[in-house]
């Protein structure tokens, strides 16, 4: 459901005898020695794409193009063909054509697509916005939201990635593409599966999978792939983070723990420090924790969880410096209602009671809609 080449493989395969013997008349429709007009030209590149004929169908298309450069379904075919053809390169231009004439979803997705591809990596992910803005057609959203997820994961922005892949694992996606992209947000790694040193795939596919089974919500079946997880990778960095991240729900007396053994094997993760630090002020080992959280927020710049962390545990002695830090949590994942009740706090200690007043309304909406939460029970 996941592959980005739904239209072409969705094509119905019935009569294509007939779309062939199409074909031919129309080729031998033109006297030899006259040039095909335009006419000519997109009917008898229609006919070939229509009897798979793709080779003489790109051909067909250009010629045309090259008589009529403002047919914009001839670009878009055109970039299909390509496209389909793994030929990443030659699309792009064929789709940066069709969306100066056509302002099409469809044409911008297929645009952000091959760009991915390409590795022109911002223009992906402002493009595939753009689609999924304008309206995407439901056979495509899939693609669209899947490769916004890996652009997000890839920026360091794993929360809002991971409400894409919660949405596409709801959806019923189940395929190695999935399970690798989640894996690697699981982990917190800025990377793309292609990118997965082919020693680490194993171990990227097993972190995916429990995160994957633990989406599902069944709690035996996630018991179950974490310990199979921590048994079998007990040194890699992230498993005990991602643990955690699972106990906290359901069992918030192991998490500690936990974390500790991922500072152990991972100093680094700013992920487990954050999420150490909030466990300890709910301990009371204020000082600790105050420490923890400095460092997180420090090495962190783009972990919400971080900023959020050293923001909230210094609000009450230093609302100014909280304020800045639970600014850059929000900005990083908007929908998480805990960073609007920290801020709505903070900006009344420091009588910005305007922004305290919005902050409120916007906790009650996202607690309406049941908005995600990064603060331990």
């Amino acid at each position: 459901a996941l592959s980005p080449r739904l239209w072409s493989n969705a094509r119905m395969r019935w009569g294509r005898k007939c779309r062939v013997s199409l074909l031919a008349c129309c080729i031998m429709a033109v006297p030899a020695g006259r040039a095909a007009s335009f006419e000519e030209l997109s009917r008898q590149a229609t006919a070939a794409r229509e009897a798979d004929q793709i080779p003489q169908a790109i051909d067909l298309y250009r010629q045309a193009l090259q008589l009529k450069a403002d047919w914009s379904e001839g670009w878009f075919y055109l970039g299909t063909l390509y496209y389909d053809a793994d030929r990443f390169a030659d699309a792009q231009p064929a789709f940066e054509q069709f969306v100066k004439l056509v302002d099409k979803p469809a044409g911008w997705a297929f645009l952000g697509l091959c760009e991915f591809e390409t590795g022109s990596y911002t223009l992906a992910r402002d493009h595939l916005q753009r689609a999924l803005d304008g309206g995407v057609s439901p056979e495509i959203e899939q693609v669209v939201r899947f490769h916004e997820a890996l652009l997000l994961t890839r920026l360091g922005l794993f929360d809002q990635a991971l409400h894409w892949y919660r949405t596409l694992v709801s959806s019923g996606i189940n395929n190695p593409a999935l399970i690798a992209g989640l894996g690697l947000n699981s982990l917190s790694r800025a990377t793309l599966p292609a990118e997965t040193p082919p020693d680490q795939q194993e171990f990227v596919a097993a972190v995916g999978h429990a995160a994957y089974v633990w989406m599902l919500g069944d709690d035996a079946k996630t018991r179950a792939a974490f310990h199979a997880l921590v048994d079998a990778y007990p040194a890699y960095p992230g498993v005990h983070n991602l643990y955690a991240t699972y106990l906290l729900i359901a069992h918030p007396e192991a998490a500690m723990p936990e974390l500790r053994r991922e500072l152990e094997v991972n100093p680094q993760s700013v992920e487990a420090r954050a999420m150490l630090a909030l466990l300890l002020v709910q301990a009371g080992q204020t000082a600790e924790a105050a420490a923890d959280a400095k460092k997180a927020a420090e090495e962190g710049p783009s972990s919400a969880l971080a900023q959020y962390a050293y923001g909230s545990i210094v609000a009450d002695s230093d609302p100014k410096e909280a304020a800045a830090h639970l600014e850059i949590a929000e900005r990083l994942d908007p929908s998480n209602l805990e960073y609007h009740v920290a801020l709505a706090h903070v900006y009344s200690r420091l009588g910005r009671n305007e922004e305290a007043r919005q902050e409120r309304q916007i906790s009650i909406r996202l607690a309406s809609q049941g908005g995600s939460r990064s603060k331990p029970e």
